[in-house]
């Protein structure tokens, strides 16, 4: 069964796709968690709750979206790890990483006596997804934290200053900082703010990764399911009520905010039929 559904006022999460037919947080809790798939596929037992799930984007699967969960990563990791760009010692930084989709990998991930020996740091603003995390990550490779930004589309509030959040990690020390999705809900500020952020954090040669909705490459269903109708500063929006829900950018707006940051390399990824490219930045 697939249904689309409209994320912000929907589910307060970040990174679903879609807007059609709303579905409050409440129902999605009240849908049966993974009893189709588990009773086939025991692995998937393990996996976060649905409601959980979809609200970081289940391919706009209500039901049996465990395996897109599980099969979604790969090819990311695949990508970084073989060219050298992440290791599995690295340290991680993950903003928006919601119920643990990219760090189930690396938690995961073991051939013979190769694993994961790194650190991992998740940012999220959902605090119900951090507290998922928490229990299911072991302390000894993996931390989580909560964004201070404020997003009428997260329900979440801000801090003393919402439009800041500084990373919880020292200057200079991570390898590799990306986001599956995040700059695609950030308005100007938040993602200039993550931008600069990025680039404290890491290390001389790390790298930034960030997929976003582009104007210049417009998502599969533009016009039916994506207008960007509206804009903000250098935001464009789906929803002037809820502008997080979704924002695309221009490439070359993107590509001047990672110079300004101090990045000494950036450019755009991106192949045909792509929902979302992605902006890589070398420090």
């Amino acid at each position: 069964m697939r249904v689309f559904f409209t994320p912000p006022e929907a589910l307060g999460g970040h990174r679903s796709r879609a807007n059609q037919a709303p579905i409050s947080r409440s129902s999605l809790r009240a849908l049966p968690s993974n009893l189709r798939e588990s009773l086939i596929f025991s692995e998937l037992t393990t996996l976060p709750p649905n409601h959980l799930r979809i609200r970081i984007g289940a391919d706009n699967r209500i039901f049996a979206n465990g395996l897109s969960f599980l099969v979604w990563p790969i090819t990311f990791w695949t990508h970084f790890l073989q060219s050298g760009l992440c290791r599995f010692d690295s340290t991680i930084v993950d903003i928006g990483c919601g119920c643990g989709r990219y760090a189930r990998f690396m938690r995961d991930y073991q051939y013979k006596s190769q694993r994961f020996t790194g650190h991992y740091v998740g940012i999220d603003i959902d605090p119900e997804m951090l507290a998922w995390c928490h229990r299911h990550f072991d302390a000894e490779r993996f931390e989580f934290h909560q964004s201070t930004h404020a997003s009428r589309a997260y329900r979440a509030q801000g801090g003393r200053d919402p439009t800041h959040y500084e990373l919880p990690v020292a200057d200079g020390t991570a390898d590799f900082v990306f986001s599956g999705s995040l700059f695609s809900h950030l308005l100007e500020n938040e993602l200039v703010d993550y931008c600069r952020e990025s680039f404290r954090v890491l290390k001389s040669g790390g790298i930034a990764a960030m997929y976003f909705f582009s104007l210049d490459r417009p998502p599969p269903g533009y016009g039916d399911r994506h207008t960007f109708g509206f804009q903000i500063g250098n935001a464009h929006v789906e929803s002037l009520a809820i502008p997080e829900a979704a924002v695309a950018y221009r490439e070359n707006f993107l590509l001047s905010i990672a110079r300004d940051a101090g990045f000494r390399t950036a450019e755009v990824q991106a192949a045909p039929g792509d929902v979302q490219p992605i902006l890589v930045c070398l420090k």
